[in-house]
């Protein structure tokens, strides 16, 4: 049957390969979707696709312009996508990939005094910006600020944020229980179609919520309402909701809860399609069952030849080496690597001495068998170095 001749072919080391490429493909869609623009998703997408058609059809003319256009579709790729691609690596180098203590969301104790607090402001219609940071670093996207380290309480968070407060105008960064910073100045969005009838204060929420994982309460003062703006969304909440999202963003951003999730049952269908993915493209590139074969020119190298001896300069100096196996197997070779690598350690006279070069040949990968080898069997003549 096709599936046990599959299974007979395929190693562990294939199963390997499919893991590793699953994981990388499994990032790369939770990098579209949480942070790459559309455009991006769909310029990567239509890139794939064209190749993969271009192979099954044997359109050679395509195939050689992604082979011999790669290195400068890549560079304009990066040019153009510069942006979505720094906010990946962010998110990639802020990620916590083994379970360390600490977090930046604020501890349970305090959000009950944050949400009575933003509960009264939204009452009064005071206009306020709280952010709680992610794991990605804040540095980059916020200006101005200055540096408090204060504890939270419910006076406090009123009195930042009264209108004859130096400060009301920017926002706070709280970091676990403690207030960072004040006087924070946020990047506005482009996107105005998202913040609706909100104010500046909106467009600064949710520019920050674009660029970086943090989020982001926004108190209108015109309105009275309560915004949050996380992963590029503005959501309008009630005080009750608003807690049980602190709540929820504290768990989420404890690193232990982020290593589970990577091996757990969150987003299965994105992984499932990742998994999907990588089966895919090993059968399309790396699964062959007929087995090629390829000669090659290689050089001959004499080793551990006695001071007193040289190998006469008519020996030969070339081997023609055939190797046979799968495909796949050819593109982890480097001919420049092959050598055949005869021992004359022990030879102490001089004469004729028959030595076989396929045992001799090094630098072989354990998927490939070598055939033949021409000449089978070399002759070293040595000789007593002139003068000698």
């Amino acid at each position: 049957m096709l599936s046990s001749e599959v299974f007979s072919q395929v190693r562990v080391a294939d199963f390997v390969d499919i893991a590793i490429v699953s994981i990388v493909i499994y990032l790369l869609l939770l990098w579209l979707r949480g942070r790459a623009s559309r455009s991006l998703g769909i310029v990567l997408v239509l890139l794939m696709g064209t190749f993969l058609l271009a192979r099954g059809l044997d359109l050679y003319m395509t195939t050689a312009a992604f082979q011999y256009g790669f290195i400068g579709l890549l560079l304009s790729f990066v040019l153009v996508f510069q942006q979505d691609i720094r906010h990946g690596v962010e998110r990639l180098g802020a990620h916590r990939w083994f379970a360390t203590s600490g977090g930046n969301a604020p501890l349970d104790d305090v959000n009950e005094t944050i949400v009575e607090a933003v509960a009264a402001m939204a009452k009064q219609r005071m206009g306020a910006l709280i952010v709680f940071p992610g794991l990605e670093p804040l540095d980059r996207h916020v200006r101005g600020g200055v540096d408090v380290n204060a504890d939270i309480s419910f006076p406090l968070l009123l009195s930042i944020f009264h209108a004859e407060s130096p400060g009301h105008d920017g926002a706070i960064v709280i970091d676990q229980s403690r207030i960072e910073r004040l006087g924070v100045h946020l990047p506005l969005t482009n996107k105005l179609q998202k913040v609706g009838g909100g104010g500046t204060r909106h467009a600064a929420a949710l520019g920050l919520a674009e660029r970086c994982d943090a989020m982001v309460v926004a108190i209108s003062e015109e309105r009275g309402t309560i915004s949050i703006a996380h992963e590029s969304e503005l959501t309008v909440v009630d005080a009750a909701e608003l807690s049980d999202r602190l709540s929820s963003y504290a768990a989420k951003e404890q690193p232990s809860t982020r290593a589970s999730s990577f091996l757990g049952l969150q987003n299965l269908a994105m992984k499932c399609t990742a998994v999907l993915l990588a089966t895919t493209l090993w059968f399309l590139f790396a699964y062959r069952t007929d087995t090629i074969q390829r000669t090659f020119s290689v050089p001959v190298e004499y080793r551990n030849l006695p001071a007193e001896w040289e190998v006469d300069e008519h020996n030969s100096t070339f081997v023609n080496v055939t190797l046979s196996g799968p495909e796949p197997a050819f593109s982890l070779l480097d001919p420049a690597t092959l050598t055949v690598s005869l021992e004359l350690e022990q030879i102490d006279r001089q004469g004729e001495f028959p030595m076989p070069t396929a045992p001799s040949l090094k630098n072989v990968p354990k998927d490939l068998s070598v055939e033949r080898t021409i000449p089978a069997v070399i002759s070293v003549e040595v000789q007593a170095k002139s003068g000698e």
